[in-house]
């Protein structure tokens, strides 16, 4: 069944509405060769020999819309029913899962970024995330079949000059696997994996709780940094296209 484009919704229905259209468009994403991929996790593939982690999801905001041009961004890659209106991707694969799956493929988690107040001086300060370099690329395809591959540091851009997140970051800063942080239930026994709970899986700004984290660092609290960053009209796909975001292991040493 084709996946039926939909309006986004707005308010408190919006994440609601979003998981659901992540299960309605399944079936408009690739079909994997079973000899190279091999899938561990709901959703989630590894091909061993490449050192890539792939996943589905579909894009959940819409800055073509002329009454919603400007689409901050806090998340490239969340879950349902977390931050979906400042995210370029939702998907359905559990952080937790894509964690287990670069585990895999050899990487060894770092942690998040951070920050601490200096009683001192009464700054913020902060510390980037630390970890493997894990390349992020969104996918699209075209009706075709055709592939292409993009960096969502294009997808993003200065909201006072238009530039992307890449020309100002230049071609060394990456995302690396942070690892999120896992915590004490507070509602009882066991642990759980913080990124599960706030859908961080591929950050922007730095919550703490990123799976992949970006090594700049940005505040999500516009007390402490004004919002800075929104979608790239030109480049992200219509609301609802799907996408498919695909991770390369970088080996030891690169970049």
């Amino acid at each position: 069944m084709a996946c039926e484009p939909r309006q986004p919704a707005r308010g408190a229905a919006f994440s609601a509405m979003t998981a659901l259209v992540v299960a309605g468009c399944s079936t408009a994403m690739p079909v994997r060769d079973p000899e190279r991929w091999a899938e561990p996790f709901p959703g989630v593939w590894i091909d061993a020999k490449e050192r890539v982690v792939e996943f589905d999801g579909v894009v959940p905001i819409d800055p073509h819309d002329p009454e919603t041009p400007t689409v901050f961004l806090e998340v490239v890659v969340c879950s349902p029913n977390s931050r979906e209106h400042e995210s370029l991707v939702v998907t359905r694969a559990l952080p937790s899962h894509v964690h287990a799956a670069l585990l895999l493929l050899g990487a060894q988690p770092g942690r998040p970024g951070h920050w601490t107040r200096d009683d001192r001086t009464r700054r913020m300060i902060a510390a980037g995330p630390e970890g493997p370099v894990v390349d992020v690329m969104l996918v699209t395809r075209s009706a075709w079949g055709g592939e292409r591959e993009s960096d969502p540091a294009t997808w993003i851009v200065d909201v006072r000059d238009g530039r992307t997140l890449r020309d100002i970051a230049g071609g060394d800063m990456a995302w690396v696997f942070a690892g999120s942080v896992v915590a004490p239930r507070p509602d009882g026994p066991g642990e759980y994996y913080k990124a599960d709970i706030e859908g961080t899986l591929v950050g922007l700004a730095t919550f703490g709780t990123e799976t992949l984290g970006w090594q700049g660092v940005f505040s999500p609290d516009s007390a402490v940094q004004a919002p800075e960053w929104i979608a790239n009209v030109r480049l992200v796909p219509a609301y609802n296209d799907p996408v498919t975001v695909r991770l390369r292991v970088q080996p030891a040493g690169e970049r």
